[in-house]
């Protein structure tokens, strides 16, 4: 059945928004009638795209249009040989653009066009449209009135807009809306680009929302790109939604090649500031870029508002564990190394899995996994029994029903990504963070799990205590500059009773190699096995105290699922906390 005729059949009435099932992409699917095919009404058309194949186009209600093509990996072209002159002609379409300070051969340059379009609830008008381009061929156009402030797009725009129009090399500025890209060019900056679909809408505590993780698949379109790129500047709009959009911009890309742009007071964007300063003003801002806070030497007006905000809202605290004692003890910030380390089968795979999926539940994070002694599919068996609580197996207890394996498996398949050895291919320490760069850029990943350190390739050059501090010190800067938290377990060495007959709690100290696992931690654990199914987590080392302090939480562990569950310490006072 042909989409257009699928969609005349589900859009009966006026509803604005509507989603149906996908007939593109759903009979290959398990969960054949989820709805993934967002309908819009926009004037006499219905523009459609599905989040999961990414089918995407315009049915116009008189005259059918035939859909795109459902190309997952790839933009699909569409048609605009007619869609209108590349030169304004109207008087205000010429006023346009002299209002906001651009000349007609920058708008030619990034493709601008000018044609009347239907818009939503305003008829037919005079638009301006911003084309997007892949491989050379535009698949998406973005249209405003030319007056007033009214939109519709053709196609779903994914890419960055500009980047193919022009000749970037070593330096490349980022921005919020085309008219920003434009302003720049106008200025003589001949690398401004802008994100396709603006400022992200949810924003806390100046960071994104983890549900506004896909609104960022053009990072991931461009990651052959910006690798190349030396200087990558962020000159984003100056509010909340701005900044919150330059972490995360910052974090995909890698905060080592960032700079960032500061526009004078008042000015909101980069068109704001040619209009009431002029080009060279603009072209300053940008040669005066900072570079992204890392390890650079800086005065103390640098971090000014930073410590303004510190005095204003105090520390913020990391995300919870899903365990009330643990987080008594740490919580899950990004930029961090937690080092976990126990002895053999004490549990600490399993204790991660459990903050992970807490996270993943509770607040959407999402993880890369590089799990050197789970198989994937194990793992991810494993991982299932945890988000519905029940065995995947069967036995004793009643194993979960197919519904809820395949919603389980869905949970996954969009919070989790594995990093995969089975191949053969040697396990470096670059080859995993680069794989991990890849999840930030395409997935968003919030946090990272290498389990466990002995199945990494060392560098054999040197010392084994020299290899394992470089090693984790590049993982305590990869952590840094895309934001995420690292947990990295680590076996420790054979221990041998003390002389009460008891084995001793291992710390970062008991790890093989290096004093570096206990030094460069900002934060130790330790998963300690006790009687039964009574489970120890010690925190030796929180380097920051907003984020925790030492001591130590019980937990249950419950066999059958994997799940683990709050005890309490029952005698306190003579309990031994040495480690």
């Amino acid at each position: 059945m042909q989409i257009e005729n699928v969609i005349n059949s589900e859009y009966l009435d006026d509803t604005q928004n509507k989603r149906i099932v996908c007939p593109s992409c759903s009979q290959n699917r398990k969960k054949k009638n989820e709805k993934t095919l967002s309908l819009t009404r926009d004037g006499d058309s219905i523009l459609y795209q599905c989040w999961h194949c990414q089918l995407s186009g315009v049915v116009n209600m008189n005259k059918k249009i035939m859909p795109t093509k459902s190309v997952p990996a790839k933009p699909t072209p569409i048609s605009i040989a007619k869609t209108g002159s590349p030169i304004p002609k109207k008087k205000s379409e010429i006023q346009m653009l002299k209002d906001r300070g651009i000349s007609t051969a920058t708008a030619e340059k990034y493709g601008v066009m000018f044609d009347k379009r239907g818009f939503n609830g305003a008829g037919y008008q005079d638009a301006i449209g911003f084309p997007y381009f892949y491989d050379g061929k535009p698949y998406a156009v973005k249209w405003r009135t030319v007056e007033g402030k009214n939109f519709t797009q053709e196609g779903s725009a994914r890419t960055l807009f500009g980047l193919e129009s022009l000749n970037i090399k070593d330096l490349i500025v980022i921005v919020e809306g085309e008219f920003d890209a434009l302003a720049l060019y106008e200025a003589g900056i001949d690398c401004a680009v802008s994100v396709p679909n603006g400022a992200v809408m949810k924003v806390s505590n100046n960071k994104i929302s983890p549900q506004e993780d896909k609104k960022f698949a053009y990072i991931w379109n461009a990651s052959d790109q910006l690798d190349k790129i030396k200087k990558i500047v962020l000159c984003c709009d100056s509010d909340s939604s701005g900044s919150a959009l330059t972490e995360e911009l910052s974090r995909r890309i890698g905060k080592n090649k960032v700079w960032i742009a500061h526009l004078p007071e008042g000015c909101k964007d980069a068109n704001q500031t040619l209009l009431e300063h002029g080009k060279e003003v603009l072209v300053e801002c940008i040669a005066n870029a900072e570079p992204y806070p890392l390890s650079a030497l800086y005065n103390s007006t640098h971090y000014e508002n930073s410590v303004i905000d510190l005095y204003d809202k105090g520390f913020m605290s990391g995300a919870s564990t899903g365990f009330k004692n643990v987080d008594e003890l740490f919580t899950v910030a990004g930029g961090q190394l937690s080092v976990v380390t126990g002895h053999a089968s004490s549990g600490k795979s399993e204790f991660i899995d459990m903050i992970m999926m807490n996270l993943a539940k509770k607040e959407g994070w999402k993880f890369a996994v590089c799990s050197f002694e789970n198989p994937c599919d194990l793992h991810i068996a494993k991982m299932v029994e945890k988000y519905v609580d029940k065995p995947f197996f069967s036995g004793a207890t009643k194993r979960m029903n197919e519904d809820e394996r395949d919603n389980a498996l869905r949970f996954i398949e969009e919070h989790f990504m594995f990093i995969d050895y089975t191949n053969g291919e040697s396990a470096t320490i670059d080859s995993i963070l680069e794989k991990s760069i890849g999840a930030v850029r395409q997935m968003g990943v919030r946090g990272l799990v290498i389990d466990p350190y002995n199945y990494i390739e060392m560098d054999k050059s040197t010392s084994e205590t020299d290899s394992i501090s470089n090693m984790l010190t590049k993982v305590s800067q990869f952590a840094k500059a895309h934001d995420i938290h690292v947990f990295f377990i680590a076996h420790p060495t054979k221990m041998y009773p003390d002389t009460n007959g008891k084995i001793p709690v291992p710390t970062g100290y008991s790890i093989s190699g290096s004093a570096s696992w206990f030094a460069k931690a900002d934060i130790g654990i330790t998963v300690q096995r006790d009687e039964g199914t009574m489970v120890d987590i010690h925190v030796w080392k929180c380097r920051f105290k907003w984020i925790g302090k030492h001591g130590i939480a019980r937990l249950e562990y419950y066999c059958p699922t994997g799940v683990y569950s709050e005890q309490t310490i029952d005698d306190v006072d003579n309990y031994d906390w040495t480690f």
